[in-house]
This record gives C-alpha cells, sequence and structure tokens, in this order.
C-alpha cells in the first residue's frame, strides 16, 4: 500500500467568497460538481460585476472538482491494473504495468497541482481578508470622524442656547452694554479721518475689562 491508497482528495474542497460558520461544507465528488455548476451559472448571470480574484477562485474551485474525479478514475485504472498484474497472461500483465505506471504518474501530478491549487486560494483568502480590514479601518475612520464633528457642532449650540437664555434673563453683559455706548457716543466717521477712527475703535477694545464666567 502506497500513499496514494491512503490519500483521501476531499481534504480539497471548495473555497468559498468568506468564511461561512455552522454549514456543513459538501465533500462527496457529486456535491461539489452541483455546487460549483451553481456558482458558474451565478457568475456568469453577473458578468461584468464579478471581480478577476473571484473570477479565480471560481476557476481554481472547478478546477479541484475536475481533478478530485480524475483522481477517483485513475485510481480505479491502477486498482484494475493490480487485478490483471495476478490474473492475466504474459501480455495482460505488460499491459497492467504500464497502466499501473500512467495511473501513478496521473495520480502524482493531481496530487501535486491539488496542493499548488490549495495554495493559491488560501493566498485569495488572505487577500481578501486583507482588503475587507483595510475597508473596515478607512469606514471605522470617516465614522468616527463625523461623530467627532457632529459632537463639536452638538455642543456648540448647546452653549449658544445656555448664552441666550442668560442674555434674554439677565440682559446683555456690562461688557457688551459698555461697548455699545462707546460706539454710540462716538460721532460719525468721516471720509478724512476715517482711518484714524478705526484705528480708534481697535484701541477701544483695549479699555474694555475681559468677561468673567460671572458676566455670563
Amino acid at each position: 500500500m502506497d500513499e496514494f491508497e491512503t490519500f483521501d482528495p476531499a481534504l480539497f474542497g471548495l473555497w468559498a467568497e468568506r468564511p461561512v460558520y455552522g454549514e456543513g461544507q459538501a465533500m462527496d465528488d457529486a456535491a461539489l460538481a452541483d455546487e460549483v455548476r451553481g456558482v458558474l451559472l451565478e457568475t456568469k448571470s453577473a458578468e461584468g460585476a464579478i471581480s478577476p480574484a473571484e473570477e479565480l477562485r471560481g476557476l481554481l474551485n472547478e478546477m479541484t472538482v475536475e481533478m478530485r474525479d480524475q483522481f477517483a478514475t485513475f485510481r480505479r485504472m491502477r486498482a484494475s491494473a493490480e487485478k490483471a498484474l495476478t490474473d492475466g497472461d504474459e501480455a495482460a500483465q505488460k499491459l497492467a504495468r504500464a497502466d499501473m505506471k500512467a495511473a501513478t504518474d496521473a495520480m502524482s501530478l493531481i496530487v501535486r497541482t491539488l496542493e499548488k491549487v490549495d495554495g493559491l486560494q488560501r493566498q485569495l483568502a488572505r487577500d481578501r481578508e486583507l482588503e475587507a480590514e483595510r475597508a473596515a479601518d478607512e469606514g471605522g475612520y470617516e465614522e468616527a470622524k463625523a461623530r467627532f464633528m457632529k459632537l463639536i457642532e452638538e455642543r456648540a449650540n448647546e452653549s449658544a442656547v445656555c448664552l441666550y437664555e442668560a442674555w434674554k434673563r439677565d440682559g446683555p453683559p456690562p461688557w457688551v452694554t459698555e461697548l455699545l455706548e462707546r460706539k454710540a457716543s462716538k460721532p460719525p466717521d468721516s471720509t478724512v479721518g476715517a482711518g484714524e477712527d478705526s484705528e480708534q475703535d481697535i484701541d477701544g477694545f483695549d479699555e474694555i475689562p475681559t468677561r468673567d464666567a460671572a458676566d455670563t
């Protein structure tokens, strides 16, 4: 008994677009073939909307099903050749040895190909996972930024409402009253002295006492 007698091609199954938990995966060849055909029909109906990576994933799944079927065929072929080695005549045994060698070589090639396909599927799965994480990080940043800006706006509105209510209840703060009185006591600006008056108005702000929390 060699490695091909104990090798189970069912170890190489189909790869989904994303992991699905809680659902059994089809392992027998007939069920796998039906599943692959269903995926191919969906792919053809959505032609143009599927990404190259997804198209490759579907192609590799199709190859997996086909090679599993071929492996089973060559395994039966080799079993028949082994029987002919013991029961057949010299000519049949010679032909059986050639069939056994061809079947063994084909099975070896199929196993190596299945391993390479599985490696490609694993790499595609890692790429999909990294892309999903990147998209989630970008989306999370934008959502956090939007929430932060909304929070700032809400706090600013709350402060504005508090100031407005205090103004209505207690009147304007002293510094506002003093500023309005100063503005009212100044003569209107003339065309000639507009620049100087403007500078005086600006300088006048320095004389207004700083607003304290108690003034509001």
